[in-house]
């Protein structure tokens, strides 16, 4: 067998069992708004992904995801990532309230 080669070759056969569906893990809700303009609602949530991966700020337009940004220590040493995505979730906030 080559190196590139499935360690499982079972799983290769037309019969074996599915992987189990990944499930989403949640998010922490960072704030909620309705825009009257086109009656969206939007949400913001932060999630952490740990020291080495930092904290992304994901926006959802009625349950969609619209844009996702992830902060980590190399941005700003001097500032944690969690304030950083922040700081950046209340400027896209500002940003889709007045429909820039």
């Amino acid at each position: 067998m080559s190196d590139t080669s499935p360690k499982d070759q079972a799983a290769l056969t037309h019969n074996a069992s599915a992987a189990p569906v990944r499930q989403p893990q949640p998010g922490e809700l960072l704030f909620e708004f309705y825009r009257e303009r086109d009656h969206s609602r939007w949400r913001c949530e932060l999630r952490d992904h740990g020291a080495v991966y930092g904290v992304e700020a994901q926006f959802f337009r009625n349950e969609v995801l619209e844009i996702g940004r992830r902060f980590d220590r190399r941005m700003d040493p001097t500032r944690p990532p969690r304030e950083l995505a922040i700081q950046w979730a209340e400027e896209w906030r500002k940003a889709i309230a007045s429909d820039r």
